[in-house]
């Protein structure tokens, strides 16, 4: 089971894998040792890599996510419980300016966009 610790340097909440003694911080890049579970004495402060040795890997860069394909679809929910104790303002609102965004901004066909509202029929 992975037991968290936090950093003894930057603070930053790390994995300890089972067995471990020790772990690098990816940020700072410090050591921090872990005592045994029994062991009272406190753990030592940070260490940093010896000079002259090269520096960790850098982490890998950040990729956008694979492009969607099929149909693009959406359901818009403008839901207000009207007439409840519970009422909304301006879901109507809204809803209706994520539709002109999903239209204008995302390309959405009209067709492909589904808008649950509480409109009101009046018949005269």
């Amino acid at each position: 089971m992975m037991m968290l610790i936090d950093c003894s340097c930057c603070r930053t909440p790390l994995q300890l894998p089972p067995g471990a003694r020790s772990i690098r911080c990816a940020i700072c890049q410090a050591i921090t040792y872990v005592a045994e579970p029994r062991s009272i004495a406190a753990p030592p402060g940070p260490t940093y890599p010896p000079q002259g040795l090269p520096p960790p890997p850098s982490p890998a860069p950040w990729l956008p996510p694979p492009a969607a394909h099929g149909r693009k679809r959406a359901v818009i929910c403008g839901i207000s419980y009207r007439n409840s104790r519970h009422e909304l303002k301006g879901c109507l609102n809204d809803a209706k300016c994520m539709r002109y965004l999903l239209i204008n901004r995302f390309h959405f066909p009209e067709s492909s966009i589904l808008m649950l509202t509480e409109l009101e029929l009046v018949f005269d």
